[in-house]
């Protein structure tokens, strides 16, 4: 059979308030998933195709492209805040070909009712798709009947046969190595500046509450096997084929939630990455799990940056409300170690969070400067459904319980208002910096100034809109210069940047 995936990977902003339009933030990313099932299909002797929307298209270029195709059977990924344009596209695909239509990938996996009642789906796909996918498929090219194929929900006159989830795959090395060719390098933002996206796990082992990973695992017969890593020696194969198909690669970044720490693998597996790769490479963590054995290891192997889930720098929030169990003083430890070992780090943060104010995003403020993060990073908190943050917001009437994905949407709370939190989000490294730079000067004059700036970021009396605005004008103006170098002069923006991050690349 002929499978072609349609991957609308582009996210559109509508203002909540007034519904209008705030702009298209355009894709280019490569996804993990679509190569290992391409693989695993082509391996069966099946034909593969994608369709890698970057930005929107009419309905008349998109109906061609599907004629052109002549799929027997279209895939639709379909994540949370694309789900608006699968929606749409959906409609589009079913008045040009009577093919069938399955939608997989998070959003079908946490919200499956409300994609299965989408006009023109006929399928979706809960959890991992690999084996559910191929039998489903090879089922089809058999005629066959695969109304009961697990892990699959099939639409079959009027009812829905909502079939079991299977079990994980619990040893992902069986895998073939993903088909990376199925993806046009031109497209891929990071080949731009040299870059390969690397995943070498499946699963987290965490339960954050602002995250869809713990409802994601709790949908498996096997959860406690959820959280899965590739061997040392496949994880190698893995990035020989990559850096096969993308010649040009000169970093990588590894997307992965943590690289595995226990039973050797991470000493093994740098050990074989010194040897055989060689590239320089950025990386997440937890900070509660960091060592300075393991950033040792990650530095020798070629690590230049990490980045770490600070979310919150107040205990409450960050442990209570995020779940996240983490305390301030590993936190302050982990981003130590990094720069003991020379290697430049980044600090995700959120404001906007459930229960803030302006006080508490101050507590994140202060610990970003106090961890002296090369980067931090403070968007406003997105609730995403299906998530127990989600409905905690939803109870506590801050979110309603059914919107647009695409809304620019935000926890509506009277402690933390629309200017306010836009000031906290806008203003968050200015602060950080303001802080940092206070610490250089002697006591009492710290202490005394400390005061100062803390009075004037809680103050209700700013003029939050206008410095908001000012703020927004700088920030836009930033963004594009980067972009623009990115696209019409990589090689002098990649010789800034490793300069900056102090890249060492083997000559």
């Amino acid at each position: 059979m002929r499978i072609l995936f349609i991957y609308p990977d582009y996210k559109v902003n509508i203002d909540p308030l007034t519904g209008s339009m705030l702009g298209v933030d355009e894709g280019g990313w490569y996804m993990e998933g679509v190569a290992s099932l391409s693989a695993v299909l082509k391996e069966a002797g099946h034909d593969v195709a994608l369709y890698h929307l970057t930005s929107p298209v009419g309905r008349g270029d998109f109906q061609e492209t599907l004629r052109r195709e002549a799929p027997d059977i279209m895939g639709f990924v379909t994540m949370t805040r694309e789900y608006p344009q699968v929606r749409e596209y959906v409609g589009w695909a079913k008045d040009a070909l009577d093919v069938p239509v399955i939608s997989g990938s998070y959003h079908p996996t946490t919200l499956p009712e409300e994609v299965i009642a989408t006009d023109g789906v006929d399928m979706l796909c809960r959890g991992e798709g690999e084996a559910a996918l191929l039998e489903l498929v090879s089922r089809m090219d058999a005629g066959e009947d695969y109304g009961g194929t697990e892990s699959i929900w099939v639409k079959q006159d009027d009812n829905v046969r909502r079939n079991p989830v299977r079990p994980l795959m619990e040893d992902i090395d069986v895998l073939p190595l993903p088909d990376f060719s199925i993806f046009d390098f031109s497209k891929l933002l990071s080949t731009r500046i040299n870059t390969g996206v690397v995943i070498l796990s499946r699963g987290c082992p965490y339960s954050c509450t602002y995250c869809s990973n713990k409802r994601m695992r709790d949908i498996y017969p096997n959860k406690s096997r959820y959280s899965r890593f590739h061997s040392p020696e496949y994880s190698i194969d893995y990035l020989k084929k990559l850096l096969a198909a993308y010649p040009g690669v000169k970093y990588l970044n590894f997307r992965d939630d943590i690289l595995p720490w226990k039973g050797g693998w991470l000493e093994r597996f740098t050990s074989l990455y010194r040897k055989e790769i060689g590239l320089p490479f950025i990386c997440n963590y937890r900070a509660n799990l960091v060592t300075p054995e393991i950033v040792r290891m990650l530095r020798q192997a070629g690590c230049y940056q990490m980045f770490f889930g600070v979310e919150s720098g107040n205990d409450y929030i960050r442990n209570e409300v995020l779940n996240r169990h983490m305390s301030r003083e590993k936190i302050v430890e982990a981003f130590e170690a990094c720069r003991d070992a020379g290697i430049k780090t980044v600090a995700y943060n959120m404001v906007g969070l459930p229960y803030e104010d302006k006080s508490r995003v101050l507590d994140t403020v202060k610990l970003n400067a106090e961890i002296r993060a090369d980067h931090s990073l403070s968007p406003i908190y997105y609730p995403y459904p299906d998530t127990v943050l989600f409905e905690t917001a939803v109870r506590e009437g801050w979110v309603p319980e059914v919107y647009d994905y695409r809304e620019d949407r935000f926890v509506d709370q009277p402690s933390l208002p629309r200017d306010q939190l836009y000031f906290a989000r806008h203003y968050f490294r200015t602060f950080v910096r303001i802080y940092r730079a206070l610490e250089r000067l002697p006591e009492p004059v710290t202490t005394y100034l400390e005061r100062m700036v803390d009075a004037v970021f809680v103050s209700p009396r700013l003029p939050h809109r206008a410095l908001v605005a000012v703020a927004a004008q700088g920030e836009r103006a930033w963004s594009e210069s980067k972009d623009f170098f990115r696209r019409r002069f990589p090689a002098f923006f990649l010789w800034v940047r490793d300069r900056v991050r102090g890249v060492e690349q083997e000559q």
